[in-house]
């Protein structure tokens, strides 16, 4: 972590954070600065080791405040882990989290478990490379800001399987008659609402909606407990048209909440695998390996032509849809809405849309040249509001919509990429 004098570019002090005494770990995600904190969560859910660590730095200095191991940092993680697999387990949390002042709590989303992918059938619990519930992946963790406590947690995937881990670092946080919510959604393609009062252990569920039409790894989530319903279980060998693709339902890419229509905007995709399931020998504990247990290749959903995606606009609270836009490509980049009415969709194939917040019309669109992968913002100068949104190509998730959708794609430079900003 490297700390720089914002006015003379000077470095203040560059500290390392993570060592591979306990397997290769590293940083994906931007930090998030809380008081007097500098706070990041770890990478590393497909290769052996521990401890998936979120690290707290002291601003001023870089010394390490505090550190929060999602995978093995207290008894009731290594419990769930059979055979003391905890050692190569994975976890993290690689995307960055959010503080709320109003509880003074720090949430933040986890990593799969390592295997990723595994064998074990409907006895989990008990068989397979890492027996258990696999704490604290797949879910999300509540802690206090000044120590790294556990104030609380919820893991929306017990004994991931699938990928499909709760590491999406988005928390929309709003209020609704006196009530204060956390909707945070996950790669599976399910959107869990929280009663935001972390001093709960587990979290308190409010609802659990789905945002993806394709989905087959589990039947459904209760939404009172949050159970999955109708796992399906992975054997060694082909395992046909496993929904969505390891790439998720849902991805890195962020949705816009507007308080005037009351309305949650986000990008949902459909896409499925082939995937063959391997037993791969354990590793060495904490040695940093790859630890995967399976290979794979993204196809279209059963019964669909076609991968493709769609944004809607949604009662964050209960899911209920008040509009649906499909795109053939699904959108990578994230999403904006404005005060005005406006929701920005920057496209896969370079196309930039906006869409009125109430209906999902399409009221313009630009072609800025090159695939979206990034952000979009709103800012004002002298009264005039602008839009500036990024350009660029190339990642593990767009790397499937060349195989999947031909050109643009297979032709799309992945070297390139521009900041274009209009003017409202």
């Amino acid at each position: 972590m490297i700390a720089i004098d914002m006015l003379t570019g000077k470095t203040v002090w560059d500290k390392q954070v993570l060592t591979v005494e306990k397997g290769n770990k590293g940083f994906t995600g931007a930090p998030l600065v809380v008081k007097d904190k500098v706070i990041i969560g770890a990478n590393g859910g497909e290769l052996s080791g521990c401890c998936g660590p979120i690290i707290a730095l002291d601003a001023a200095t870089g010394g390490i405040a505090w550190e929060f191991d999602t995978v093995g940092g207290d008894e009731r993680s290594r419990a769930s882990w059979g055979n003391d697999s905890w050692k190569v387990g994975g976890g993290g949390g690689w995307m960055t989290g959010t503080y709320d002042p109003t509880t003074d709590t720090v949430y933040w989303g986890t990593a799969n478990p390592a295997p990723d992918y595994d064998w074990s059938g409907p006895n989990w619990m008990k068989e397979g490379p890492r027996p258990g519930l696999n704490l604290y992946t797949s879910g999300v963790v509540a802690l206090d800001p000044n120590t790294g406590r556990l104030k609380s947690y919820f893991q929306e995937n017990p004994h991931d399987m699938w990928d499909f881990d709760g590491a999406v670092g988005e928390f929309v946080l709003l209020e609704r008659e006196g009530k204060h919510y956390i909707v945070h959604p996950n790669k599976g393609g399910y959107v869990y609402v929280y009663l935001d009062e972390p001093g709960f252990m587990p979290l308190r569920l409010r609802n659990v909606w789905h945002l993806g039409k394709t989905a087959n790894f589990v039947q459904g989530v209760n939404p009172e407990t949050g159970e999955l319903i109708g796992r399906r279980f992975l054997h060694e060998g082909m395992n046909k048209a496993l929904c969505p693709a390891i790439d998720g339902a849902i991805s890195w890419n962020s949705g816009s909440y507007n308080p005037v229509t009351g309305l949650y905007y986000k990008v949902g995709q459909e896409w499925c695998q082939d995937i063959e399931v391997q037993k791969v020998d354990r590793p060495k504990d904490y040695s940093g390996q790859n630890y995967f247990g399976a290979t794979w290749n993204s196809i279209p959903p059963p019964g669909y032509e076609s991968a493709f995606g769609h944004v809607s606009g949604r009662d964050p609270i209960t899911g209920h849809v008040a509009w649906e836009v499909v795109y053939r490509y699904p959108p990578l980049a994230s999403l904006l809405s404005t005060k005005g009415g406006l929701v920005f969709v920057p496209g896969a194939d370079g196309m930039f849309d906006a869409l009125d917040a109430k209906t999902g019309e399409k009221l313009w669109s630009h072609n800025d040249g090159l695939g979206h992968h990034g952000g979009v913002i709103s800012y004002a100068v002298n009264g005039k509001q602008y839009i500036a949104v990024v350009t660029g190509w190339g990642s593990h998730v767009s790397g499937n919509y060349g195989p999947l959708f031909g050109e643009p794609f297979l032709s799309m430079p992945t070297d390139n990429g521009q900041l274009l900003v209009f003017g409202l």
